[in-house]
């Protein structure tokens, strides 16, 4: 099997939670991470696989990356995942009828990619109300939570 080229564009702002993930994920596949812009954009053209991450933020991913996913070009066969931190997660929310990712899947499926895999996990949230109760999910992303980020990116990967 030939070597996968992968990218991870990732918004981390608050505490680096998600970044911490798409290092995980990126060791697990080779590929590298990246802050949306220029060079992102100019890495995801040559990528057989692109990631997709940030932080939730009222109910989505970080306008930043919704921004950066909105402006790239239309593409054929381009495997696409997605991840997020919270201080809840995302699958509870999801429970409810509430999906995170909805907004980003629906974007990058407009641009043609395939979405082949989401990861979720918590993370230490100090955001929006939050911030007044001294935060949630302290202590994540934890050991666990990045071992796990690091075998959903292996077998997206190496899959085949």
């Amino acid at each position: 099997m030939a070597p996968v080229n992968s990218v991870i564009v990732c918004t981390s702002v608050h505490h680096g939670n998600t970044h911490v993930v798409a290092e995980a994920m990126a060791s697990a596949t080779g590929g590298w991470v990246l802050r949306p812009g220029d060079e992102a954009h100019e890495a995801i053209h040559n990528a057989d696989v692109a990631g997709f991450g940030s932080g939730i933020f009222f109910g989505s991913h970080h306008r930043d990356l919704l921004q950066f996913a909105g402006s790239l070009n239309p593409v054929q066969g381009c495997g696409a995942f997605l991840f997020s931190t919270s201080g809840t997660g995302h699958r509870i929310p999801r429970l409810i009828g509430v999906d995170y990712h909805r907004k980003l899947r629906r974007i990058l499926q407009r641009k043609g990619y395939t979405i082949v895999g989401e990861f979720d996990c918590r993370g230490f949230d100090t955001y929006g109300p939050w911030g007044r109760l001294g935060g949630i999910a302290k202590g994540h992303p934890n050991n666990t939570d990045l071992k796990r980020a690091f075998r959903f990116a292996h077998d997206l990967i190496h899959s085949e």
